[in-house]
């Protein structure tokens, strides 16, 4: 048989496959004018083993379990498993494959054909391969429904309480206040308040409460970054670029109406006062500045969040420093200053190497101040340094 033979382009092909009579099927048919698949074929009456098949399944005798009252649903589970199996074979164009699931069609003619008669062998063992493939598909589902059940959802939650809430009436500037009171000390694992920290991308402020960052934190903020940062970009590319090319369509619009002004097809003074009103640059103009009043009351929206976040970080810390001062009271060192304790990492400015050879007391010293300094968060940054806090934050 040539390598380049396609079935499914064949007319001896298809001639086998559709004029084979139905009782005819055991018939030693040639190999190679078989081909399984069906899916490029849709303008044919039908294959002949393919009809047999679909023809031959319901008439197997199945109890209730199976059928009717089946979890699957109540149609006969033979012609789905049939119409699977041909779905799953129809790009198969190599002819040992071919080949092979001809000679596989032609085994579960026979097997489903003697399966007819609930008495043999071959209607016991079609039963079981039904039975254990309905759990199988029914263990599928389950592990696929608990596996999007476990799956943690980033879309908003409307029963959860926000973190800030909006105090100003509609149409004044916006001002943000916290929702409510600090957390409580049971809500640590660690049984230790630790404070979050204000932190900012692209303008876009929020609270860092611990690691790993919330998958849906991540998302939002990523997305108004993203939002934000188009948005400018469009804003510039539309002020430079844009800009050079409406100037270049109003000249041309001028041009022309001149042209048709000489040829009295247009009136002179009704050509200019037509530039007056409606031009290329006026409707880029009114476009950028429209991106502009966007993106400036989006700054002064994050402004306000970021203030009121500001608020909830100083709330924490000083309820961590009190909670600190009353442990180290109940552990008799009422003496020491209460520091706070951070869950992040405290940034060090790299020194110089110390020499070879300088020492393990200076080496062992070094440890020590960097696991203190792990251990009580290090000096914490100034808000004033962020982009959206100015100077007139509330302290």
């Amino acid at each position: 048989m040539p390598s380049f033979f396609v079935p499914a382009r064949s007319a001896q092909h298809r001639r086998a496959c559709t004029n084979a009579p139905s009782h005819q099927l055991d018939a030693k048919v040639p190999t190679w004018y078989i081909h399984v698949p069906i899916a490029n074929h849709d303008s044919h009456p039908g294959f002949a083993l393919y009809r047999s098949l679909l023809r031959l399944g319901p008439r197997v005798p199945l109890p209730d379990a199976l059928t009717t009252s089946s979890p699957l649903g109540p149609a006969h589970p033979i012609p789905t498993l049939i119409r699977n199996a041909f779905r799953r074979n129809k790009r198969d164009l190599s002819p040992r494959l071919v080949i092979s699931a001809l000679k596989a069609g032609y085994r579960f003619l026979t097997l489903l054909s003697h399966a007819t008669d609930p008495t043999t062998p071959e209607h016991a063992s079609t039963l079981n391969f039904l039975h254990a493939n309905q759990s199988r598909v029914l263990a599928l589902k389950a592990k696929t429904a608990a596996e999007q059940a476990s799956r943690v959802s980033t879309a908003p939650n409307p029963d959860r309480i926000p973190l800030l809430t909006r105090v100003s009436p509609p149409g004044e500037p916006p001002v943000y206040e916290p929702t409510g009171p600090p957390r409580p000390l049971e809500s640590f694992k660690s049984g230790v308040r630790k404070p979050p920290t204000l932190a900012a991308t692209s303008g876009v402020a929020f609270l860092r409460f611990g690691k790993p960052q919330p998958r849906f934190l991540e998302r939002v903020v990523r997305q108004k970054s993203l939002r934000r940062a188009d948005r400018i970009t469009k804003m510039m590319e539309l002020g430079e670029e844009g800009m050079e090319d409406a100037r270049a369509e109003d000249e041309w619009e001028r041009l022309v109406g001149e042209l048709l002004a000489r040829e009295g097809q247009r009136d002179k003074e009704g050509g200019q006062q037509q530039e007056r009103e409606v031009t290329y640059r006026k409707s880029l103009k009114e476009a950028i500045g429209y991106l502009h009043d966007v993106t400036e009351r989006e700054r002064v929206d994050l402004v306000a969040r970021g203030r009121a976040m500001w608020k909830i970080v100083l709330a924490e810390r000083e309820l961590a420093l009190k909670e600190e001062k009353e442990r180290l009271v109940r552990e008799g060192r009422p003496d020491e200053e209460p520091q706070l304790r951070v869950w992040r990492r405290p940034i060090h400015s790299r020194g110089p190497k110390p020499r070879s050879g300088g020492g393990k007391g200076r080496a062992k010293e070094g440890t020590e101040s960097v696991s203190e300094g792990i251990k009580y968060g290090g000096p914490q940054p100034d808000p004033r340094d962020l982009d959206i806090i100015d100077e007139t934050a509330p302290q």
